[in-house]
């Protein structure tokens, strides 16, 4: 298997492309760490995990609160000894026009999207440097590539994400830690199901990826075969079958 004997940590794992990823690692060998914000959808996560042979544990975390995230990772290094694999998945969308939209709610996508990211690497990043090994992968989106009108917070939070990851590459590849991103465009998820165009349609999602897309290539990226990938944000569309609208 590709991860046996692996500890990993996927933030946001309860839904959505999360437990995906979290499930494609568990299947490869991987030692689960579900960090997730709501413990139902986690414990659910973890039951099935189990289910498949594997080990996972369940740390009630939010990623924007710094405590929180210390606590988390402290936990994990007390109870399992050390980190090999960090996906920094959770994430929040809202969508408004520019004018219109809150500096509230603008906030908080950068604190969970961008603050929360940096939290949990700042966290995991001595031990993975004291081993001189491990890597980080970040889910980040199209919307870090490219701006979307009614998207402007959630753009901004992710082309920061981006940059934070190149950023931490550089510095990262002196101690062996790779560290990449993953940008998906539409993907099936409560997320995607909750926003809607500006003039209020629905985004149509027969067309859109299924999480377990994404979390084949995050699976890949985490693995040997991908050694060679550092410092790199990977557009995944979803082939041919995939169409904005």
């Amino acid at each position: 298997m590709l991860l046996a004997g692996q500890i990993a940590i996927v933030t946001g794992a309860g839904r959505g492309i999360g437990r995906a990823i979290a499930l494609a690692y568990a299947r490869e060998g991987a030692s689960l760490v579900i960090a997730e914000k709501d413990r139902e959808p986690a414990q659910e996560v973890a039951e099935k995990i189990r289910g498949l042979g594997g080990q996972a544990l369940v740390i009630e975390t939010d990623v924007a609160q710094e405590s929180s995230v210390n606590a988390m990772v402290e936990r994990v290094l007390r109870e399992l000894g050390t980190i090999d694999i960090l996906v920094t998945n959770a994430g929040i969308q809202r969508r408004y026009f520019v004018h219109q939209l809150p500096t509230a709610e603008f906030q908080a996508m950068l604190d969970v999207n961008l603050l929360g990211t940096f939290y949990c690497c700042r966290a995991v990043l001595p031990t993975l440097y004291a081993r001189r090994t491990g890597t980080i992968l970040m889910i980040a989106s199209d919307s870090g590539r490219r701006g979307y009108a009614y998207n402007a917070a959630y753009c901004a939070s992710k082309f920061a994400v981006i940059g934070f990851m190149e950023a931490l590459a550089d510095e990262a590849r002196a101690y062996a830690v790779r560290v990449n991103a993953l940008c998906p465009a539409g993907v099936k998820t409560r997320m995607s199901e909750s926003v809607t165009w500006g003039d209020g349609r629905p985004l149509r999602l027969e067309h859109f990826m299924e999480p377990e897309e994404v979390a084949d290539v995050a699976l890949f990226l985490v693995g040997p075969g991908a050694r060679a990938i550092h410092g790199q944000a990977i557009p995944v569309y979803g082939g041919v079958t995939y169409r904005l609208e």
